[in-house]
């Protein structure tokens, strides 16, 4: 799959922008890892994940861009209810909800394993204690998630050791 270059893809969602009647709204980039796409109504701007857009291809861009423009279209009332769907289809977005979940996404630093062996990713640093819903339907002590960050043994906040502090754990269970 050939990925569409950053500058490229900018210069696509303007484009469309103007094609489509917007030439009053502008386009950023941020760094989302789990959506490709935002349309800020107050600020009149349609955001792209840089992380996301640069894994992308050129036609799954455009399809977020599209998405996007629809939702300027029709107004922040609007979600992504049949309105939405129709305009979205009528200008040339797929007028799916949310990026195909087969898509490229960047690796989450953040892996927890729970005392079982699952895992979970975050693409933030985690700040509250969290159990293992895999292992228990309730938050259990014995299936706390321990950390890694990029591979190497987690240094949590203050607030995390803090919260472990306070349900008398002194270490998190290391994870088999």
């Amino acid at each position: 799959m050939l990925v569409v270059d950053l500058r490229d893809a900018f210069a696509m969602a303007e484009y469309l922008l103007e094609v489509h009647g917007l030439d009053d709204w502008e386009v950023s980039y941020d760094n989302a890892k789990r959506r490709a796409g935002i349309c800020r109504f107050s600020e009149r701007t349609l955001g792209l994940s840089a992380p996301l857009t640069a894994m992308h291809s050129e036609d799954d861009v455009r399809d977020t861009i599209l998405h996007e423009i629809a939702h300027a279209l029709v107004g922040p009332t609007h979600g992504h209810d049949a309105t939405w769907q129709a305009m979205a289809r009528r200008i040339g977005s797929s007028g799916e909800r949310c990026v195909s979940p087969d898509l490229p996404t960047p690796p989450a630093p953040w892996l927890g394993t729970c005392s079982g062996g699952h895992t979970i990713e975050r693409h933030r640093r985690p700040d509250r204690v969290l159990s293992c819903g895999l292992c228990s339907s309730e938050f259990d002590l014995a299936h706390l998630y321990t950390w890694t960050h990029h591979g190497k043994p987690a240094v949590l906040p203050p607030k995390h050791r803090a919260e472990l502090a306070r349900l008398g754990v002194t270490s998190p269970v290391p994870a088999r």
